[in-house]
């Protein structure tokens, strides 16, 4: 769930492209589904089972939820749940042994790249035929979500498969409330000079506390870059930055070189926690330093600040306290907005169905459709009238809680409603999503990422040629920035030296990388 800020990139597998090019076509055009015949299996007549592999953590999650079960019965299925792997890493690696051997079952999750590449060799169905002549639901989908039909299609017009719409969230910056009101701070910063200026106050205050820095975290430390209009954009048409939906750095941007210089500054008043600069502090390192005051602010996973009110904050500190402050506003003192946490639709979990299982395909894809349905939906979103749900003025509301359902353990079952796992690719109904929030994320979530998110970041299709050489000029890229990046805040390099720094990028492939995704946006664009 968690996000990480350095140049996450957009779903790419270079190995599994290498074996779709090398591996047998078997494709060719194919004829429209016929009608049913009545047959056990992906039929209209009887029940439809087929298997279905995703990663284990996502198939365990899955044979948990209270809905599931009722989702079957709803649909006369049996879905067969394949582990693939048990975190997303090893399912990956599995995956392009599974395609390439033969072994990939009925039906499964893939990239958008590896559905076209695979699909294009006859390996996976043309969902097409199907969804227009069973799937009403689905084709009303894509008939009122055009940029998402065009993602999902093919330039021939084939659909080889169904993408995850991911529901509206961003990272949120949160702090010690508790720790605020002893420093004197009353009014929560609203632009880039506030925030440094809350930094050294709380400096101050905790100056006896040992190794307090104020601003802390895990992961990537490069924050707000939004705020110094540093992030990668498309504006007119032309790509700015390495182009990753809003979290990647547009390093030619005046205000990139300006927020490193904020950094190095920060860096040298020891109001960032250098470890974090570093790179060396973990995830529990952080948890450690926001529980204990080691640490008062930081910018993460929006389900964070109720993490540390449940887990532990209280207990050190009885007047412990997190709460969220609003994006920063620019030089300008305009609103800024945030990039979403994750691309709107998911090009890493595409479901698709095996060539091998035709016969099954018309029940698989009537399964599907009725999960694109207003019921399917009220079902996946909201689960059973009357048990996890009530009707009230006109609207749903829930009738359990996440904090009494959200936690248990592996294999009991559960009612939980956390649209941004994976379960079957389907649309996202946000609302939902955030009234199923504990209690302190709901308090925020439901008007926040509605009025901070920004919807303007599209996202980019690539050729099998631009993935394969994408994906090596970023990881040089990825390795050279951060690098360079460390040494200009951390004081071991001059800031004298921006111009050779850029140069350097050059080298790396930074104009390339640029390029190729400038060329992937123009595509898309005819």
């Amino acid at each position: 769930m968690n996000n990480k800020w350095n140049w996450k990139s957009v779903t790419t597998m270079s190995m599994v492209l290498l074996l779709a090019m090398t591996a047998c076509s078997n494709g060719g055009n194919k004829a429209a589904p016929s009608a049913s015949t009545g047959t056990d299996e992906g039929s209209a007549g009887g029940t439809t089972t087929f298997s279905y592999m995703m990663a284990g953590k996502y198939t365990n999650w899955l044979q948990d939820l209270n809905w599931y079960p009722v989702l079957e019965e709803k649909t006369n299925t049996k879905v067969e749940l394949v582990n693939g792997g048990e975190d997303d890493d090893a399912y990956k690696k599995n995956l392009e042994l599974k395609i390439g051997s033969g072994q990939f079952p009925d039906s499964g999750i893939v990239s958008l790249a590896q559905s076209e590449v695979y699909g294009g060799q006859g390996l996976f169905i043309d969902l097409k035929p199907y969804i227009d002549k069973f799937a009403p639901n689905i084709k009303a989908y894509l008939d009122a979500n055009p940029d998402y039909a065009k993602l999902m299609t093919t330039k021939d017009g084939e659909i080889f498969g169904l993408a995850q719409e991911y529901p509206t969230i961003s990272n949120v910056t949160f702090y010690r409330a508790d720790m605020f009101e002893k420093a004197g701070i009353t009014a929560n910063p609203t632009t880039v000079q506030e925030f440094t200026d809350v930094l050294k106050k709380l400096k101050e205050t905790y100056k006896d506390t040992a190794n307090f820095y104020p601003f802390t975290g895990r992961d990537g430390y490069l924050k707000f870059q939004e705020a110094f209009a540093a992030n990668d954009k498309i504006v007119d048409g032309k790509v700015h930055g390495i182009y990753e939906n809003g979290k990647g750095s547009d390093i030619y941007s005046p205000g990139f070189k300006s927020l490193i210089e904020w950094y190095a500054q920060l860096y040298q008043d020891k109001l960032i926690d250098p470890e974090w600069v570093a790179g060396t502090a973990t995830e529990e390192s952080w948890q450690t330093k926001m529980l204990t005051g080691q640490g008062a602010i930081s910018s993460d996973f929006f389900t964070r600040p109720s993490w540390f009110m449940n887990n532990g904050g209280p207990e050190n500190d009885p007047k412990y306290s997190i709460k969220v402050m609003e994006p920063f506003k620019d030089a300008s003192g305009n609103q800024t907005m945030l990039p979403p946490t994750e691309e709107k639709y998911r090009m890493d979990r595409v479901f698709v169905i095996n060539e091998k299982a035709e016969d099954k395909a018309e029940g698989i894809i009537k399964f599907m459709d009725y999960m694109f349905s207003d019921e399917g939906r009220t079902l996946m979103d909201y689960g059973v009238e009357g048990k996890s749900y009530k009707e009230e003025g006109g609207k749903k509301a829930f009738t359990v809680k996440f904090e009494e359902q959200g936690n248990k353990p592996i294999g009991t079952p559960v009612w939980n409603f956390l649209q941004d796992r994976l379960t079957f690719p389907v649309p996202v109904n946000n609302e939902a999503y955030y009234q199923w929030m504990d209690d302190l994320t709901k308090s925020f979530a439901t008007t926040f990422f509605d009025k901070y998110t920004s919807k303007e970041f599209s996202s980019l299709k690539y050729s099998t040629d631009q993935l394969k050489e994408r994906t090596t000029l970023l990881a040089n890229v990825k390795q050279a920035l951060n690098a360079a990046l460390v040494k200009f805040i951390s004081g071991q390099r001059s800031l004298t030296e921006w111009d050779a720094f850029l140069g350097e990028m050059e080298q790396a492939g930074y104009n390339k990388l640029t390029d190729i995704d400038q060329a992937a946006y123009d595509a898309m664009s005819k």
